[in-house]
């Protein structure tokens, strides 16, 4: 059985996935990072073991004559023809939750890092610059502060308890409003839409799944409802925030800082206006692939590619997505 994984790993990655195959499969990733090689190689793969941006679309399917299941890496869907894999029948399965520790820690340490000023203050320490006293004030402590989360999921729910050791205030709203017994075990206050925390946000991060209703929830409009100073987060999906009206806010000290590990693009590319700010950090979509993480995720994948071939259904039916 061919597993094909759809994107190109290299080096360590590359063995990890290798060292996660099921007797009786074999894996191969790409040769070139293209959707003309994707095809070709689609031919005689018998799972897709879906990762990167390339589109699993009609394309891919005419071609993957032998396909029986697709499996994601992670939950994202963003690269998945929807109704195209529904008309061929072919299930999808994700590994919802394998990496929400990695995405919550990654979280945290933006916050941290974009209120402590490490960036700047690593750069100029660096460069010999030792003015304590000056430098030290014009950075803040995490408690006290009220963080608004945007989607309450597995890993909102982490970074919520990861918040409480810090004596922050935080408050969230989603489609969905937790139970009281989870809102008083971690310390949640619910608000109904996203536009009514912003005026008492002091951090904005966001945990939420990209859909049509919220792309760009984060623009020209919704920023002007911001505490001045505020600091933006985002772990979530680059889509979410216009970039231009996240640039202005930023340049003109609206927002005091903000960090991204999703960006709007991906990768980013020459000319990105964000990057020539010194008040933000920028990460390559790496919140979720700490090396554990990155374990998780292929043994996950191929526990669930072998269950599948095996018809043992019942034990993947909570992972299936459609």
């Amino acid at each position: 059985m061919l597993v094909l994984h759809t994107a190109r790993y290299t080096g360590i990655p590359w063995e990890i996935l290798k060292s996660a195959v099921p007797e009786g499969f074999d894996v191969k990733t790409l040769d070139e990072l293209n959707y003309d090689c994707l095809v070709r190689e689609a031919v005689n793969a018998d799972y897709l073991l879906v990762s990167g941006r390339l589109p699993i679309d009609e394309g891919v399917l005419s071609a993957a004559k032998h396909l029986k299941m697709i499996q994601r890496t992670g939950v994202g869907t963003e690269m998945l023809d929807v109704e195209a894999i529904k008309q061929q029948g072919i299930p999808v399965y994700v590994n919802a939750g394998v990496n929400a520790q990695s995405v919550a820690e990654h979280t945290l340490t933006l916050i941290l890092a974009c209120l402590k000023r490490l960036p700047q203050i690593n750069q100029q320490t660096h460069q010999g610059v030792w003015k304590k006293q000056q430098v030290g004030v014009t950075t803040r402590e995490l408690k006290g502060k009220t963080v608004a989360l945007v989607g309450m999921g597995n890993i909102g729910r982490l970074v919520a308890q990861m918040l409480q050791a810090f004596g922050a205030n935080t408050i969230y709203t989603d489609i969905v409003r937790q139970s009281a017994e989870t809102e008083q075990r971690f310390g949640l206050t619910y608000y109904d839409s996203f536009d009514a925390m912003l005026p008492v946000a002091d951090i904005l991060s966001f945990h939420c799944p990209l859909v049509k209703e919220n792309t760009e929830i984060l623009s020209q409009r919704t920023l002007s409802l911001m505490k001045q100073g505020a600091i933006v987060v985002n772990t979530a999906r680059g889509k979410l925030i216009n970039p231009d009206d996240l640039y202005v806010a930023l340049k003109s000290g609206r927002l005091s800082s903000a960090a991204l590990d999703t960006h709007y693009e991906e990768p980013i590319k020459e000319g990105y206006k964000l990057a020539e700010l010194d008040n933000i950090i920028l990460t390559p979509h790496i919140g979720g692939l700490s090396y554990e993480a990155f374990e998780s995720m292929m043994v996950g994948a191929m526990e669930n590619i072998a269950a599948f071939e095996a018809g043992r259904l019942e034990e993947i039916a909570d992972k299936r997505l459609f």
